[in-house]
């Protein structure tokens, strides 16, 4: 019994108070940070994507003034930035303009999709009569469903407009910026681990939106030959949807085969193109995805794929659509991160694919010299 005893009072003694503080202090700060993630939610998404659309920005206009001397950085950044905000308006006018040619459409495709019902009841042999749209889903009405369409694009809109101002002030910030991390980090050592660390943030960022969107456009050009051999309607539109969706990995990708093949089998009477569409999209997907995208994308994510759904998961959650838009990159910038402090490296090295989060930056215990 007294052996017992003295055991116990020995483990206990060998507890170090400060770690249990420690551990304490970051599960609070951790359900502070996630909690403030989705409070200010609305205020946050905007800058996030404002962020990465600078990076974007910022990249293309280095890359053009690399390729053309003789266009100058300053003048390719005014350029560049017209582009692809142009590109933005471009893109929610046309989403604006199929959801009105849809809405004209709206009573054909119900009588369609009531047909197909019927035939899907036919093949599996439901002596029960098959329900119409109307009767499976009751609550929805198509009117009404529009009207919300539009209140979101007239929301994005007024999103939009925060994020060209959120860029508009990153890019007032940016020449300021070195001189403001030589004030705060005085010593050189600490100054140049941060600018290291800052920089490999940045091409981490950058290496994700260039080739998303080259692969992206490859999918939406690929995916939109084969809309038009098929005959599918509005094969601009459901090229553009592939291309917005392969922005998100792996999710994207099949949900992006998925809905052509559902209008399709809306619009044929039979489901053969429907069929083709989904098998020939999806080997599209599965050629970019694992051959073209992993030879463009090397070690610069170095993101397991269990770290890749579960940050779909909780940025979806918190942020919605544009959470899993920007998932994947702010997921690599935490554990870029994680991985410069003893304390939270393992949490790194369970985040990466290949057990080595980050080689150019040496982990420190947390503390400033």
């Amino acid at each position: 019994m007294n052996k017992n005893t003295t055991s116990e009072k020995t483990t206990l003694k060998k507890v170090n108070p400060e770690k249990i503080t420690s551990a304490s202090l970051s599960i609070t700060a951790t359900a502070v940070v996630v909690l403030g993630l989705i409070y200010f939610a609305d205020l946050l998404t905007p800058l996030a994507l404002a962020i990465f659309l600078w990076l974007m920005i910022d990249g293309f206009a280095d890359l053009i003034h690399k390729k053309i001397p003789n266009i100058s950085r300053k003048l390719a950044l005014p350029i560049v930035f017209i582009l692809v905000f142009a590109c933005l308006a471009g893109l929610v006018a046309f989403v604006a303009d199929y959801a009105s040619a849809f809405a004209k459409d709206i009573n054909l495709y119900n009588n369609r999709i009531n047909d197909v019902i019927i035939q899907i009841y036919t093949m599996l042999h439901i002596n029960a009569p098959a329900p119409t749209l109307v009767q499976l889903f009751g609550k929805i009405n198509p009117s009404s469903l529009l009207n919300q369409v539009g209140e979101v694009l007239k929301g994005f809109g007024g999103e939009a407009l925060f994020v060209v101002i959120y860029v508009l002030c990153l890019f007032a910030m940016q020449s300021t910026l070195p001189k403001k991390i030589i004030y705060i980090f005085q010593e050189k050592e600490e100054r140049d681990r941060v600018v290291a660390l800052s920089a490999k943030i940045r091409k981490s960022m950058e290496d994700y939106l260039w080739v998303q969107t080259i692969t992206g456009i490859m999918l939406s050009v690929a995916c939109y030959v084969v809309f038009l051999i098929m005959g599918l309607k509005n094969a601009m539109f459901w090229a553009l949807v592939t291309f917005i969706l392969s922005y998100i990995p792996a999710l994207g990708g099949a949900l992006a085969s998925v809905f052509p093949a559902l209008f399709a089998l809306v619009q044929f009477t039979t489901p053969i193109p429907a069929i083709l569409i989904l098998a020939i999209t999806q080997g599209i997907q599965f050629v970019v995805g694992n051959i073209i995208q992993p030879r463009m994308t090397g070690d610069s994510l170095n993101l397991s794929v269990l770290m890749v759904f579960l940050s779909l998961a909780f940025w979806g959650k918190i942020w919605g659509g544009s959470g899993m838009f920007l998932a994947v990159p702010l997921t690599v910038m935490i554990m870029i991160i994680f991985a410069q402090f003893k304390q939270t490296r393992a949490l790194a090295i369970l985040m990466s694919a290949n057990g080595r989060p980050d080689s150019d930056v040496t982990a420190t215990d947390g503390k400033t010299s």
